[in-house]
Formats: structure tokens, C-alpha cells, sequence
């Protein structure tokens, strides 16, 4: 009987520490997830993948830069830390600094992203991106 309590005791332990008590769903988790993807989608030049994290109302604009990326190349990026809002864990900040040149030219810049993230209850709670993507093509000197 011991024995069996042990185990259960021991199995209860694991289960719980695989799961935050402060974010039970793992939101954080999901968040770092999303991110990343839309990064590396941007950074492979796959607009219409990294469109699917965007805000739907800021997407069609996002879209149309598309011929940019014909001669962007985002050669690297860096995440920062992420600014997670700890009290609704529905919004959150984060700059991302992307390498990268604009064709001809092979001079490597280093652009700034800041990027604001929301949980978007419409479609499920999965993190949508609202990011300044202007400002990021300017920085590389990408015409539009």
C-alpha cells in the first residue's frame, strides 16, 4: 500500500512540475513558439507563412510588400527578451534585431523589429503580431 502511495505521490510531482501554475495553458510557451516561426518565415522570405501570424486587419498590408523580398535577405535574426503581460498573459513586447542586405548590394545591416503580440480570441487564442514592418524594410534600405 506504501509502495502504491509512493508512486502515486512521485507521479502527481512529475505531471505538476511540467506545468506553470502561474500559466497553466502554457501561453508563454505558445507565444515563443509563434514568434520564432513567424521569424524564421521572414527570414526564408516565405511572406505567406509568416502572414499567418499577423494581425488580420494589418495582413493585406503585409502582403503587398512581398516584391521586396524578392531582393531582401534576412541572413539572421536575434529575439530578445520577451515582455510577457504576467496578469492577463494575452499581450506581449519584444524586439527582434534582423541581419540582412538588400540585392545588389551585399552590405550586411542590422534592423530593429518591435514587435507587439496579442492572443486573438477569434481564432482560438492563437498570437497574433502587429509589427512595425515599415520601419524594418526602411532600415534595410528595401524600396517599396
Amino acid at each position: 500500500m506504501r509502495r502504491a502511495a509512493r508512486w502515486l505521490v512521485l507521479v502527481s510531482l512529475a505531471i505538476s512540475a511540467c506545468v506553470s501554475p502561474s500559466d497553466p495553458w502554457e501561453r508563454g510557451e505558445a507565444l515563443k513558439q509563434a514568434q520564432r516561426r513567424y521569424s524564421e518565415a521572414l527570414r526564408w522570405g516565405n511572406l505567406e507563412k509568416a502572414a499567418k501570424y499577423v494581425d488580420p486587419e494589418m495582413r493585406t498590408d503585409f502582403l503587398a510588400y512581398s516584391d521586396v523580398f524578392d531582393t531582401l535577405r534576412i541572413s539572421d535574426y536575434d529575439i530578445g527578451e520577451v515582455d510577457l503581460d504576467e496578469k492577463t498573459l494575452a499581450k506581449a513586447e519584444v524586439d527582434v534585431t534582423y541581419h540582412g542586405y538588400v540585392l545588389p548590394r551585399y552590405i550586411e545591416k542590422r534592423v530593429k523589429d518591435h514587435q507587439v503580440w496579442y492572443r486573438d480570441e477569434g481564432s482560438g487564442n492563437d498570437w497574433r503580431v502587429r509589427p512595425e514592418f515599415a520601419a524594418m524594410l526602411d532600415g534595410f534600405g528595401a524600396r517599396r
